[in-house]
């Protein structure tokens, strides 16, 4: 259960602030697309288009690691001016730990932000990193298979 525990649990991504980057030590944020940061298959809001010149001015990096098509998170990350990065194949950390090097990322100043334990928290733990769980955005946007996956992620959540 250990690799399903996040090292976070926050109520929105906004919940990561200027202080809480610095208190945490955070340079790059790997960010799950769908129901993170955005409902499925939306655009982005203001809250996020402030938050992002928020990161932006701190100097930290915000880069989209989804398993979304390529196409889906360019729609989402050019208009929003973020390295985005579709298929990434979740909870397998190789492609993220390709990623975090081409980024010039290190594990130890990492976070991965996601809304699901077994993809999102799974993945940034098994690639070294703090990770941080957020209540999902638009939930009833979500497919079915994401909804069942909500029960059994509640279940584990009951057993930490």
């Amino acid at each position: 259960m250990k690799y399903f525990k996040p090292d976070f649990e926050l109520h929105h991504f906004s919940d990561i602030t200027a202080d809480w980057l610095k208190k945490n030590q955070i340079k790059t944020i790997f960010s799950d697309l769908d129901s993170t940061l955005a409902s499925h298959d939306r655009p982005a809001g203001d809250d996020l288009t402030n938050w992002i010149a928020m990161l932006k001015k701190q100097g930290v990096q915000l880069i989209v690691a989804s398993n979304n098509s390529q196409g889906r998170v360019d729609r989402f990350c050019e208009p929003n001016g973020i390295i985005g990065f579709g298929k990434c194949n979740k909870p397998a950390a190789s492609r993220i730990e390709k990623h975090m090097k081409t980024v010039g990322a290190t594990k130890e100043t990492s976070l991965f932000l996601g809304d699901q334990l077994f993809t999102d928290v799974w993945c940034g733990k098994r690639a070294g990193m703090k990770t941080a769980l957020v209540k999902p955005i638009g939930q009833e946007h979500e497919p079915i298979q994401i909804v069942l996956k909500r029960k059994l992620e509640r279940w584990v959540k009951s057993r930490w």
